[in-house]
Formats: C-alpha cells, structure tokens, sequence
C-alpha cells in the first residue's frame, strides 16, 4: 500500500513540475491515476486469491489434524481395551491355579494328618506312651 501511494505521490510531483501545458498535464495525471488504479486492483485480487487459498489449506490441515486425533484416540481405545483383556486373562489364569495349588496343598496337609492319627493309633494299639501323657 505503502508502494502504492508513493508512486501516485511521485507521479503527481513529477508531472506538476513537467514543462507541459494543463491540459497535457491533466491527461497524464489521470493516465498514470488509471494505472495506479489498475495495478491496485490487480493486487487486491491476488490478495483475495491468496486468501482463499490460504484458507483452503488452513481448513484442510484443520480436517487433517482432526482425523490424525480421531484415528489416535481409536487406536488408544483398542490399545486400552487389548490391555484390560489381557490383563483380566491373566487374573483368570492367576485364579485358577491357586485354586489348583490351594487343593494340592489341602490334599497334602490332609494326607499328612491322615498319616499322623494313623501312626499315633498304632502307637496306642502297641501300648506306646503317647508323648506329653502322663504315664
């Protein structure tokens, strides 16, 4: 704009101190006005094309920029979700074999005692002193 207001006031200058007559001075101030007139509005129109193509690329990276967020969550979503299977697989597993150790270990323990009160009834039956009776 700057430029533009420079060459008119330049023009201006230069024809008021030109030796011609009024007239032909008249004539020339209104060409070079037209020109200036024309060359302006030739960049106002490539300042509004280069508006609107700015804005198509800003609204494009926008709708871009959305999708990759959109596609990200998505797959946060599923990533979450393949977890918590996984983990509550694990858990399930976890579960049952400590049920299976804590059966085992029942199956010990009660094999142990079986044992136990089997050998103290042969030591009774035998007439062995049951340790810590009195006698």
């Amino acid at each position: 704009m700057s430029f533009i207001k420079g060459a008119l006031i330049g023009a201006a200058l230069g024809l008021l101190f030109a030796p011609k007559s009024g007239k032909e001075t008249r004539d020339d101030i209104a060409r070079r006005f037209d020109d200036s007139k024309k060359q302006a509005s030739e960049y106002a129109d490539k300042a509004k094309v280069k508006s609107g193509e700015l804005a198509q690329t800003t609204g494009e990276a926008t709708e871009n920029i959305k999708l990759t967020i959109s596609k990200t969550a998505q797959e946060l979503r599923d990533q979450l979700h393949h977890a918590s299977e996984e983990i509550r697989k694990e858990a399930m597993d976890l579960k049952d074999e400590v049920k299976v150790t804590t059966e085992e270990a029942a199956e010990e323990v009660s094999a142990e005692v079986d044992q136990a009160t089997e050998d103290l009834n042969k030591d009774h039956d035998n007439g062995s002193k049951i340790p810590g009776e009195p006698g």
